[in-house]
């Protein structure tokens, strides 16, 4: 009995495995394509033998792949930045303060994360061109903070006891100084959370910054990327250098706040 109680575990370990493996085949696909020079995607072998940095050192001393890179690190920072800063204050707002029509206001806010980033690109747009934002990094980043944020901030801030703010009112503190001496230190963790979807979400972005820029120097890093098969004659080993140099960063930047993520998301998604 206890063998046969073993097999679907053991199954189950072997099907988790394959799925592990399954996820990261693409990725040493990129790498060991980004050390060839090629024009076919399917020469591809485990072979070192023939392994180069030509393809990294080209996309780093031409075609402005620096300007991109800065671009991309501007952007995906001062998105993190600001996404943090509203999102901490509006999740403080409609957690802990009273003020009429917050259950509502709050309602409506999360309505907003059922429509399609999509659907919004046209007014954006024209918003931005209103404000003549067009390449400038306001148009960039401003957009960036969604209700996502919020809720996850609110979800998070809901759950520090009462207790404690109104100790810090008898103590004469208003609510910016209770926010950023007593809140935002308990909720450390649903922060770095939300940094890292923010960061990532920023860093991807196809879409928005290929609508609002239409100067070269201010591309960022996707958009160089889906440029270099028509810049490079289609060099497969060049497009995964720059691919690889892409995925590099976000996933560096979740490494560093990996102790963080997993209490976050419980905190913040599975409680209010």
């Amino acid at each position: 009995m206890k063998g046969k109680k073993k097999i679907p575990g053991f199954l189950g370990d072997l099907l988790l495995l394959a799925t592990a493996v399954f996820c990261v085949l693409p990725f040493i696909y990129m790498i060991l394509m980004s050390l060839k020079s090629t024009v076919n995607a399917y020469d591809f072998s485990f072979s070192l033998s023939e392994a180069t940095l030509e393809q990294y050192i080209k996309i780093f001393t031409k075609n402005n792949f620096l300007q991109y890179l800065t671009n991309s690190v501007i952007v995906s920072f001062g998105g993190v930045a600001l996404t943090l800063l509203c999102s901490c204050l509006a999740g403080y707002s409609f957690a802990k303060l009273k003020f009429r029509g917050n259950d509502k206001i709050f309602f409506f806010l999360m309505m907003t994360m059922v429509v399609p980033s999509e659907v919004i690109i046209v007014p954006l747009y024209l918003i931005v061109r209103g404000f003549d934002w067009i390449n400038t990094f306001r148009a960039l980043i401003l957009p960036l903070p969604t209700a996502f944020g919020v809720f996850i901030m609110r979800q998070a801030i809901i759950e520090v006891p009462k207790e404690l703010i109104e100790s810090a009112k008898l103590d004469g503190a208003g609510d910016m100084k209770i926010l950023w001496r007593v809140i935002l230190p308990l909720v450390k963790s649903s922060m770095m959370t939300l940094a890292i979807f923010t960061f990532v979400g920023a860093w991807n972005n196809f879409i928005w910054p290929l609508v609002a820029t239409t100067e070269d120097s201010m591309r960022t890093l996707p958009l160089a990327i889906s440029t270099m098969k028509t810049a490079y004659d289609s060099d497969v080993g060049l497009t995964m250098a720059g691919a690889a140099v892409t995925f590099l960063p976000p996933f560096i930047f979740y490494l560093i706040l990996q102790s963080k993520f997993e209490e976050g998301i419980t905190i913040s998604g599975m409680k209010g």
